[in-house]
């Protein structure tokens, strides 16, 4: 079938164009800016893919964008750290969602998949994230997953071929240049050279595997579904052990409660009022990493057959392709860049 892919040039939305393709699907991208196409999709072997130019936002190019397409795969987003740019992510996000989703619906386009992200279902109380539950969103981009998933229920529970997926922390190779908002945590925590706290724990996943699950999800007459890809599980006590073996660096936990890095998390939000400053520690992020929980994957593997591979090859790969572009040195990434 012929699917309109939003955000194709970034890092998801690259991947899950590749495993389209992949599959025999025949790719149209939306973007905003068509040079960066063969920047991103030529290192993944996409080459010559057709597109429409045109902004998530932009009503009039979002409907001449689908003409002829069966199905959409709705990637794009803004993503900021910057607290002052908060209000206008927000709002960005869920007018392009709108845009996009429901002018799918209404083109008649099935399936029609949204990228959502377990930002929305985040739930500290809960001992396991599930997607019969929402919740308000921790940060700015949490809140503005959360309005996003208001309304994308709301196509749902009227009946339409909305599929919702929701990945956890997104890493693996980059496409070309474009990494995951995630590969900053991994960056900055090799750049460190210590993990800061054991109360913390991350929800991996690789993006080639949410790549599969995008294409798995294309096909017809399955009417509104939600799938959690959240990842494997890893408290910084099993983190540790595995970034060990890759670079050969002693990584040292440090005994830094988790209550206190929230706290840092606050002093960052209140200071980025009127500082610029493009930081992972945010209240947001720091209230997700000290009390992240589980994800209920079984819907990914019992009904779409996805497996999925090794963390310590996403990792791996992660790291050697940070090194690649330029963002971690041979020096930090250890034995693992050779």
């Amino acid at each position: 079938m012929r699917v309109l892919v939003t955000g194709g040039t970034g890092f998801v939305g690259a991947w899950s164009a590749k495993a389209l393709a992949d599959d025999g699907h025949d790719v149209r991208l939306l973007v905003r800016r068509p040079d960066r196409i063969a920047t991103v999709l030529d290192p993944l072997g996409v080459k010559g893919v057709e597109h429409a130019i045109g902004d998530m936002t932009d009503g009039v190019a979002v409907r001449a964008a689908m003409d002829g397409c069966e199905a959409v795969l709705h990637c794009a987003a803004v993503v900021s750290n910057d607290r002052r740019e908060a209000d206008a992510m927000i709002a960005a996000n869920l007018r392009g969602a709108e845009t996009v989703l429901g002018a799918a619906v209404a083109c008649g386009a099935d399936p029609v998949v949204h990228v959502s992200s377990i930002a929305a279902l985040f739930d500290p109380v809960a001992p396991v994230m599930r997607t019969d539950v929402t919740a308000s969103g921790a940060g700015a981009y949490g809140r503005s997953k959360a309005s996003v998933e208001n309304f994308a229920r709301s196509l749902q529970a009227a009946g339409a071929p909305v599929t919702i997926t929701y990945p956890g922390m997104v890493l693996g190779p980059s496409a070309g240049p474009a990494f995951g908002e995630a590969a900053q945590g991994v960056e900055q925590l090799l750049k460190m050279g210590v993990i800061p706290t054991r109360d913390g724990a991350w929800l991996v996943v690789d993006v080639r595997d949410v790549a599969a699950v995008h294409s798995a999800c294309m096909v017809a007459g399955q009417g509104p579904r939600r799938y959690l890809c959240g990842g494997r599980f890893l408290p910084m006590r099993e983190l540790a052990p595995i970034l060990r073996r890759l670079t050969g660096r002693s990584l040292p936990i440090l005994p830094i409660p988790g209550i206190a890095l929230r706290e840092i998390g606050r002093l960052v939000d209140i200071a980025a009022r009127v500082v610029p400053i493009e930081t992972v520690f945010t209240r947001g992020a720091m209230e997700q990493f000290t009390r992240m929980t589980p994800s209920d994957d079984r819907g990914i593997h019992d009904e779409l057959g996805i497996v999925y591979r090794p963390v310590t090859e996403t990792f791996a790969d992660t790291v050697v392709a940070m090194v690649a572009e330029g963002r971690l040195t041979a020096k930090q990434a250890g034995s693992c860049a050779s």
